[in-house]
């Protein structure tokens, strides 16, 4: 089927914050089944939303990932962000972009397949919760979901093979001290007084970290931000409570990882505070030979992804490579029907590629 029959379907189902998860994935578990697939679905006992699998065949040489959920819609849409409209070789509707368009375009793919004569098989994973939590790709990986050798995850990249992305640890601290009058206070019982020590001795870390550079990075180095600080209800009160939000964008996760730990609880110490991390997803780089097949395929050289995406939850060979232009979360979000198609024929090309000798 057409990518781009595909995708108007997709943009008519509303998932802003998953709003319509189980239609969506009926919609692709029927695609799917109508092509033979073995479709499985795990619904989270909490939230009721699904994940789900599809698979063709045994023993699965690629996989293709992608997520289904949107944003909300933003101020200044000039179209039905609900009904994919076409207007001189632009497709707009929500999700269009991110991710609907790499959806569509891998089960067009897969569509249009002779699947009977593949050697080997293949798998498709769609998840939801992506743009906030991440909770259908962790629901996957809970579950101990075996994932193929090598993985497409679908994100809009105008159809820059993106092959790395910085690791992430996000840090709760909160420190203690002794409400008193201003006029009155205890030496080291100043909840925000230990928070900005804390802090002063984790920014003079930063600037050692970023001594060892790592070029393949825009950011060449990794980086420490300072989120959010919450201290203190008044002026002329001593605080007894702060929290501090940071978190670590990392370029190489096993050597950098437990320099952070180390700075974390050398830079704590003495100051009454505590700390969870709450989110702890390691870097990663494709090194392998499929690299220069994407940059041949594409015309273009192969570079990493500026955040996070499902891809740095599991581990294996990985790509992230979908249509373009990136205009996720805009406004009159789009891509072109020649990027659709294009993305489109890569995906068959490698299912081939992969599955068909």
């Amino acid at each position: 089927m057409e990518a781009k029959k595909i995708l108007k379907d997709l943009v008519a189902i509303n998932t802003i914050a998953d709003k319509d998860n189980n239609r969506i994935m009926d919609y692709i578990d029927s695609f799917l089944s109508n092509l033979g697939f073995e479709i499985e679905r795990k619904k989270n006992a909490e939230t009721g939303k699904e994940v789900l699998i599809g698979k063709y065949g045994e023993n699965p040489a690629i996989g293709f990932l992608g997520h289904t959920d949107t944003v909300d819609i933003t101020d200044g849409w000039t179209t039905d962000p609900h009904e994919l409209t076409e207007k001189d070789g632009v497709l707009y509707g929500l999700g269009a972009c991110d991710m609907k368009g790499g959806i569509a375009a891998f089960l067009s793919a897969i569509s249009e397949t002779d699947l009977s004569k593949l050697q080997k098989g293949l798998a498709v994973y769609c998840t939801y919760d992506e743009e906030i939590m991440f909770g259908g790709v962790k629901d996957l990986v809970d579950a101990g979901t075996k994932f193929p050798p090598h993985v497409i995850v679908a994100e809009p990249t105008d159809l820059i093979p993106m092959i790395g992305s910085k690791g992430l640890i996000e840090y709760i601290f909160t420190f203690k001290g002794v409400t008193t009058h201003s006029s009155t206070p205890i030496d080291g019982k100043s909840s925000n007084k230990n928070a900005v020590k804390f802090l002063n001795r984790m920014m003079d870390f930063e600037q050692e970290l970023r001594k060892t550079p790592s070029p393949f990075f825009r950011v060449p180095y990794p980086t420490m931000n300072i989120g959010i600080i919450e201290g203190g209800t008044s002026i002329n009160k001593v605080p007894d409570k702060t929290t501090v939000y940071l978190d670590f964008r990392i370029c190489d996760s096993e050597r950098e990882y437990p320099l952070i730990r180390k700075a974390v609880d050398d830079a704590i110490e003495g100051l009454d505070g505590t700390y969870e991390i709450i989110n702890d997803i390691a870097s990663f780089r494709n090194n392998s030979e499929l690299v220069h097949v994407y940059e041949e395929k594409t015309g273009k050289k192969g570079q990493p992804f500026f955040g996070i995406t499902e891809a740095s939850f599991f581990e294996g060979d990985r790509v992230i490579l979908g249509p373009g232009p990136m205009t996720a979360h805009e406004a009159n979000e789009h891509i072109t029907v020649e990027s659709l198609d294009k993305t489109a024929e890569i995906y068959s090309d490698m299912i081939q590629m992969l599955c068909g000798k």
